[in-house]
């Protein structure tokens, strides 16, 4: 299944990718109960957000209090909160970047990001390292060709 909802996290990226000059990566962010999504989210390195204000306060980050913008992760989080109240442990998570040419490249979770991920539960976290693996507590999952 980690595979299915790889395939089509990298799927759903590819069609919200929209380079622009102003911006070299792109991070994307899902929530997923099962096979089905429940949440979406993307970074936003250009600008200011309150919600990334709110998530430093939150969960004490220095970092995000500063130089509040948004991480796809603590971004998805933040409306996941928003919309449940609560962070379910069986729900998986799905962290990929997109380059300006769009190659997939490492999008593991900041210390940041990964504190939030920590506080709220989320146990199964998923994150690019290139077009072709993924990986998930030190451990690599090699996507089959297709």
């Amino acid at each position: 299944m980690r595979e299915k909802i790889i395939r089509q996290a990298i799927k759903i990226s590819y069609d919200k990718f929209k380079p622009n000059p102003y911006q070299r990566r792109y991070h994307y962010a899902f929530a997923f109960d099962g096979k089905k999504i429940i949440g979406f989210a993307k970074n936003n390195p250009i600008k200011v957000n309150a919600k990334a204000y709110k998530m430093g306060k939150k969960f004490n980050i220095r970092t995000y209090l500063d130089f509040p913008f948004s991480h796809a992760e603590s971004h998805l989080v933040s409306k996941l909160l928003d919309t449940y109240n609560t962070i379910s442990s069986d729900w998986s998570l799905v962290v990929l970047r997109i380059n300006r040419q769009g190659k997939i490249l490492l999008s593991k979770p900041c210390q940041n990001c990964q504190k939030i991920l920590d506080a709220v539960g989320f146990k199964k976290v998923y994150w690019s390292i290139d077009k072709n693996n993924f990986a998930t507590n030190n451990r690599i999952i090699e996507l089959c060709q297709r």
